[in-house]
């Protein structure tokens, strides 16, 4: 048997070579856009953590893909070796192995289960500097270097047909939760539905472990993950910080109902169960979008364009004449004219729920460059106005005001930071409104303002992961609670400003 060498031994252009690995990625078949080839990467390691590129073209895919499985371990002979060109790299990687129909892969089989992979996590509250950039993705950022997040499905909502750009697609949400207990979205598209997918579904009761790479970030309640066509999905790899966490729920389900653990580590099943059963991951998220230095907008720079933007301004809706509320869905919170309380068929969300008051009020936020009008929905509308929904509307029927003189003028003295959507449904009056999704009561000196095109990305240190070595209660973290508020699913509209009803 030829010597088998380590990745690092195989130089471009060396034939008559042969290597033992383990497939650590598995990448979903891509097309160019210009031509009609089609492509499949791999990354291989080996047992000095040493990577390298592994790809198939065309007709080749079909024969020799399904010979490769991912976190199983390979004697690979006489791939073509040649060095990536700087345009065609989208990892960190230099050195690529062409497999074809004549390359040699022999599956084997040895004692050792880990594979030696280190990889450095990103914070989910680091995400948002990234957000909706379309040059660069999670694992693909400064100069290839390699950034990961990791956590622990708990959820997956039902696949979904959208179009996009006249084309059809599918996509399909699971929910993750990482070792803060934070939870995001993630967006998985078409083949990774059907291969990473099916795998996390199937293992959806045991939480399983998923390491996502070269992740899209985006804008959806405040921060989410997606999918794209370089992403590598690793669900439950065979890693150290993996098997940790998957020990970590053995013992949970063993009977343990309280654990300090390092925050590499899962919380408890029945916190995880209420996450779910409560779906609070619909909730804007301030933890991971709002930063300790969250720079800020000026009101005149704010545009349509802006997806999210954050503004410090003062509040006021004293002059504002408005009831407060609106009946709706008590599911998907779609507005209705059914009558409160009545059982009836959503239009929304296509189901038969209660109409249900839901607060709703017009805010107009001001700084020294300018104002303008952003609506308020449910939780965080009933936190700023002291009354809840069915309070305003029992004001409303009885013809009488809510009592907000004491409101009105406390808030006068105060600063907000707030962070405003556009409303993309065109309103009557042809006049841009806005969504407040977040705010919250701050000092003069808590921010700062930049222009609204300044972007600045923050480096991890290196080395540096979300597993901090930090220690975290559960209990302390069940406790703690988050100013959060739950967005609606329907188009937003805003509410007219009108007179106070007359008797």
């Amino acid at each position: 048997m030829a010597t088998v060498l380590s990745i690092a031994d195989v130089e471009v252009g060396m034939e008559k070579w042969t290597a033992k690995v383990t497939a650590q990625e598995k990448q979903q078949v891509t097309s160019s856009i210009s031509t009609p080839t089609r492509n499949q990467k791999f990354i291989f390691i080996d047992f000095e953590g040493s990577k390298v590129e592994g790809i198939i073209f065309n007709s080749d895919i079909a024969i020799m893909s399904p010979r490769i499985e991912v976190y199983k371990k390979y004697l690979i002979s006489n791939a073509q070796v040649k060095r990536i060109l700087d345009n065609f790299r989208t990892t960190e990687l230099t050195k690529q192995w062409i497999i074809t129909s004549r390359t040699i892969i022999e599956e084997i089989v040895d004692d050792e289960d880990v594979i030696a992979a280190k990889f450095t996590y990103t914070k989910f509250r680091d995400l948002a500097q990234y957000m909706d950039r379309k040059d660069i993705s999670v694992g693909l950022l400064l100069q290839f270097l390699s950034l990961d997040i990791m956590g622990i499905v708990i959820a997956a909502l039902d696949e979904r047909n959208v179009t996009i750009n006249s084309k059809e697609a599918r996509v399909q949400k699971l929910v993750i939760v990482n070792e803060e207990l934070q939870t995001l979205m993630l967006s998985m598209w078409n083949a990774f539905i059907d291969n990473e997918g099916s795998k996390i579904i199937s293992d959806i009761q045991n939480y399983p472990v998923l390491i996502g790479r070269r992740l899209n970030v985006q804008n959806y309640n405040g921060v989410a993950l997606s999918t794209w066509f370089d992403s590598a999905v690793l669900v439950n790899p065979p890693i150290q910080e993996a098997m940790e966490l998957k020990n970590c729920q053995k013992d949970l389900r063993a009977g343990f109902t309280l654990i300090i653990f390092d925050l590499r580590a899962s919380r408890n099943a029945k916190c995880l169960a209420d996450i779910v059963e409560k779906r609070t991951y619909n909730r804007y998220n301030p933890d991971i979008s709002c930063q300790a230095d969250q720079k800020t907008t000026d009101i005149s720079n704010i545009s349509s364009k802006h997806k999210n933007v954050w503004v410090k301004a003062s509040f006021s809706f004293e002059n504002i004449f408005q009831k407060f509320w609106y009946i709706g869905c008590e599911k998907c919170f779609g507005s209705t004219s059914a009558d409160y309380g009545a059982q009836f068929m959503c239009n929304t969300c296509k189901q038969k729920h209660k109409a249900e008051p839901r607060c709703k009020f017009d805010v107009d936020l001001s700084d020294d460059t300018g104002i303008v009008t952003a609506t308020l929905f449910g939780d965080l509308a009933e936190k700023l106005l002291t009354f809840t929904a069915k309070e305003a509307m029992e004001h409303y029927f009885q013809n009488t005001a809510l009592p907000l003189e004491i409101l009105h003028e406390d808030i006068k003295s105060k600063k907000f930071l707030a962070c405003i959507r556009p409303v993309q449904v065109p309103l009557a009056d042809a006049k841009q409104r806005f969504t407040m999704v977040y705010y919250k009561e701050v000092s003069h000196d808590q921010v700062s303002i930049i222009d609204s095109s300044e972007q600045t990305l923050i480096s991890p240190s290196a080395g540096e992961t979300s597993s901090s070595k930090a220690k975290v209660c559960l209990l302390q973290k069940l406790d703690a609670s988050a100013e959060n508020m739950q967005l609606s699913s329907e188009a937003l509209q805003s509410s007219p400003r009108k007179k106070p009803r007359q008797a």
